[in-house]
């Protein structure tokens, strides 16, 4: 049997990456099921993973999409197509997470991408040089990269998830040179596995493809280059094939998203996310950051350049970076592809403009010809192009190794390997790990059993608390943590809701009834669950949060409080017809003297109507308007429909319309020629100086 072990090409190098990696996660092993690995970061994007593989057992059993989720961003929910759900993990492990729990799913899936990640490093470095060793080598500077501890540290799961781009660069290769159909449609599989994990990775390997196609044909002789493009174009319609529903429904979510804030690349900015994310050219020659010795001093010469992001740790090891230049220059022939791709990949890390320590230059970088694609101003990270480059190091070293080793009797061989091991371990050793036990307040437990939504407050959009808290409440949640935020208009519309979400009370008049039941309101949104976190509020915001209570509870006593958290149960009220407007696009602010209010149009104005209830509801809308200095003819159209036409003066008029509103979220467009205001420098046509909404019981 060991003889068997001995001949197999992968047994014992995935024996010996599984080793290296539960050696690197030993801190964590303890707390296996209750806490995660990591820095600061991870302490909010690791447990939004965590969140990811609880989401996606919670969607299986209960045969939902797993794509789209009602419990964040509740009532409208949010497409997680575009965001870092990375459902390959969460299929993969479905079964850790139901036997285990989604920690326990977590830190498996990151030994398991260490492991695996290394064993495709060493597949192709052991394809590119067929030496075991050096290429064993090769794969575990890939694998244990500071890149790739740098994304655990982080706790981002789908970037740690590295094993299916190393093993579809193993398949592509494979593909090209034994012309085995079996090789390229595993090779589309794995191009399927990478983009059902990360978006990035999915564009960075895209890229990858096209320089290997390019590389490989041009070197091909006449006879052979269509046969090539026959394989390649195979693995990219299996990829695509698989792909397809996922690619289909990212365009209509991209759409969806157009509005979104931060979609797009502006280099007057210094804070633009494409910049920020870049790699600055000091970095790609920088020492390990997370480094135990020397990390944090590095860390401080970064932060003079890097302020803003925690992502900037792209060493790539002097070490491997010589055992590269030395395959580059004994074995020429077979490492100058490898040389040049990953030289693009750095190129194209440092983003679209060259960026030196404090200064940015305003020297062009062909990643601006990457941004001129419609589209691809998502891809915001530059700087994670390097994990080419920390791939074509796998066979690189490998063929360093082996030329070395060639030189050398074969004892001296195995000493060279385990000094350059040992080297390379000296300068990739881990960070000392901080670990992150999952805690929650007591009282989510209560409420597991109560349906109905949960308001956190102060809304947090960008930490995880709430989703850590959801896992053991599992109500909907207004609001949530994702990596995109969506166009969220019921937290800044929906009376009763919009003064809690702003910590403030309502001061507005125009369609808002002073005297209506905010309770009454919060039961047709099926909000039951209001919890406020006295301990993360600052004390000059707390008085006007206490008079928002008031105004959206009155005198609602908590039925929890403590010294950290009060927390309110919205009580059941008989239904009756709920229905609200809002002012949306095309409007200037409120304003006011005394208790005159007005708010004026520009050409194009539009009013959301919101009918909670489940059946068509009549409700009534009365505006006075006028117009400004002289006669407007003023057209009123609810979707596609036309309620009428009316020509407005500067003496004012009151339109009045009662129609059956259907449940949901239907908009009133209103429209008037506008003129240029001298006073103001603005486009107004008219203004209204009194609207009420209201549906008739």
């Amino acid at each position: 049997m060991w003889q068997s072990l001995k001949k197999s090409a992968y047994v014992l190098p995935l024996s010996g990456y599984l080793a290296l990696s539960l050696i690197i996660m030993a801190p964590v092993l303890p707390v296996f099921t209750t806490a995660l690995p990591g820095g600061p970061i991870a302490s909010v994007d690791g447990w939004q993973n965590v969140w990811n593989l609880w989401w996606v057992h919670r969607a299986v059993t209960t045969a939902t999409n797993p794509f789209f989720t009602p419990l964040l961003f509740y009532p409208q929910g949010v497409d997680l197509t575009l965001q870092t759900l990375n459902i390959s993990n969460g299929i993969l492990f479905l079964p850790v997470t139901a036997l285990v729990g989604p920690i326990a799913a977590y830190n498996a899936a990151v030994v398991a991408a260490l492991t695996l990640s290394g064993i495709g490093g060493y597949a192709l470095a052991l394809r590119v040089s067929g030496d075991r060793l050096a290429a064993f080598v090769g794969g575990a500077v890939f694998t244990f990269s500071p890149f790739h501890l740098t994304k655990v540290w982080d706790g981002q799961l789908e970037l740690i998830t590295l094993q299916w781009v190393a093993l579809y660069a193993f398949f592509l290769l494979r593909t090209v040179e034994d012309a085995q159909r079996r090789d390229a449609l595993i090779a589309g599989v794995f191009l399927a596995l990478i983009g059902y994990t990360s978006w990035y990775y999915l564009f960075f390997f895209s890229v990858y493809s096209l320089l290997f196609a390019a590389i490989w044909l041009v070197k091909a002789p006449d006879r052979q280059r269509w046969v090539l493009v026959r394989w390649l174009a195979l693995i990219a319609g299996s990829g695509s094939v698989l792909l397809a529903p996922l690619i289909l429904a990212a365009g209509r979510t991209a759409r969806s998203m157009a509005g979104a804030s931060g979609m797009r690349f502006d280099p007057s900015n210094p804070l633009d996310l494409i910049l920020i994310h870049s790699a600055n050219l000091y970095d790609v020659i920088l020492p390990n950051g997370l480094h135990p010795l020397w990390g944090s001093a590095v860390e401080n010469l970064v932060r003079t350049w890097h302020p803003y992001i925690g992502a900037w740790n792209i060493a790539l090891g002097y070490v491997a970076l010589a055992l590269s230049t030395v395959a580059l220059i004994m074995a020429r022939r077979e490492a100058w592809r490898w040389t040049v791709i990953g030289l693009i990949a750095i190129v194209l890390s440092l983003g679209p403009i060259v960026q030196i320590g404090v200064m940015r230059t305003p020297i062009p970088l062909p990643y601006q010809l990457i941004l001129a694609i419609p589209g691809l101003e998502l891809a915001r990270r530059p700087s994670h192009f390097i994990v080419i480059t920390t791939l074509m190091l796998a066979p690189l070293v490998a063929l360093g190794l082996r030329e070395l080793r060639r030189r050398l009797s074969l004892r001296q061989g195995y000493a060279l390997i385990g000094v350059c091991a040992a080297l390379i371990a000296v300068e990739f050793a881990p960070p000392r790990w901080s670990l992150h036990p999952f805690r929650v307040h007591p009282y989510y437990e209560r409420i597991a059993g109560h349906a109905g939504a949960v308001m956190e407050l102060p809304p947090l959009l960008e930490a995880s608390e709430p989703l850590m808290a959801q896992i053991v409440h599992g109500q909907p949640l207004i609001g949530g943590y994702v990596s995109r935020i969506p166009l969220y208009p019921f937290v800044e519309q929906a009376p009763g809701v919009r003064q809690l979400w702003r910590m403030r009370p309502d001061d507005t008049y125009l369609f808002t009834d002073q005297a209506d039941n905010r309770l009454k309101e919060l039961n047709a949104f099926g909000i039951r669950h209001i919890i406020v976190h006295w301990d993360r509020i600052s004390a000059d915001r707390r008085t006007d949060l206490q008079a928002a209570l008031q105004q959206t509870l009155g005198d609602l006593a908590p039925a929890y409080a403590d010294g950290s958290l009060s927390a309110y149960r919205v009580p059941q009220i008989a239904q009756t017809p709920v229905a609200y407007a809002a002012f949306g696009n095309g409007w200037y602010a409120e304003e006011r003297d005394g208790n005159r209010h007005w708010r004026w149009m520009a050409a194009e104005g539009e009013i959301n109507l919101v009918n909670a209830g489940r059946s068509d509801t009549l409700i009534r809308m009365m505006i006075s308007v006028q117009s400004y200095r002289e006669e407007r003819r003023l057209s009123v159209m609810l979707g596609d429909h036309v309620l009428g036409y009316r020509t407005v003066d500067p003496q004012g008029a009151t339109i009045v319309m009662s129609f059956l509103l259907p449940p949901g979220e239907h908009r009133v467009r209103m429209l008037a020629d506008a003129t240029l205001d001298p006073a103001s420098s603005r486009l107004i046509s008219i203004v209204v100086t009194d609207a009420r909404f209201f549906a008739i019981p």
